[in-house]
C-alpha cells in the first residue's frame, strides 16, 4: 500500500527515526521529520512551478502541430488518439494552478510548525 499519503507518512518517520538516532531527543527528531517532509514538498511544488511556466511558454508560441492524448482502456491497443482542445489545455492549467496553491501553502505551514518547534525550545 504505497499509494496516496503513505510514502509522505514514511518519510515523517523516516525523518523522526533518522533525528532521534542523530539528535539524541524528541525535538531534534521532529525537526528533522519536519525539514524532511518540508524538502519533499518545495520539491513538488518547485516542479508544479516549472509546470506552470512551460504552459505559459507554450501558450505564448504558435502551435506547428496539435497535441494528442493518448486514449486507452483495459481492451484498447492504444490506436485512437483524440485531439488535445483548449477546453483541455484550459483544465490542466486551472489544476496546475490549484495544485501549485495547495503545495506552496502545506510548505509555508510547514515552515510555520518548524518556526514555531524551534522558538518554542
Amino acid at each position: 500500500m504505497l499509494t496516496g499519503c503513505s510514502p509522505v507518512f514514511l518519510l515523517v518517520i523516516l525523518g523522526v527515526g533518522i533525528g532521534s538516532w542523530m539528535f539524541g531527543d524528541h525535538t531534534g527528531a521532529r525537526i528533522t521529520g519536519l525539514l524532511a517532509i518540508i524538502v519533499f514538498l518545495a520539491y513538488f511544488a518547485l516542479l508544479n512551478w516549472t509546470a506552470q511556466n512551460r504552459q505559459k511558454q507554450e501558450s505564448a508560441t504558435p502551435r506547428e502541430k496539435d497535441l494528442y492524448q493518448e486514449i486507452t482502456g483495459p481492451h484498447d491497443d492504444g490506436a485512437r488518439r483524440e485531439p488535445f482542445t483548449e477546453d483541455d489545455r484550459a483544465e490542466w492549467r486551472n489544476y496546475l494552478k490549484t495544485e501549485g496553491k495547495i503545495l506552496w501553502f502545506g510548505v509555508a505551514g510547514l515552515l510555520l510548525a518548524l518556526l514555531y518547534l524551534t522558538l518554542k525550545n
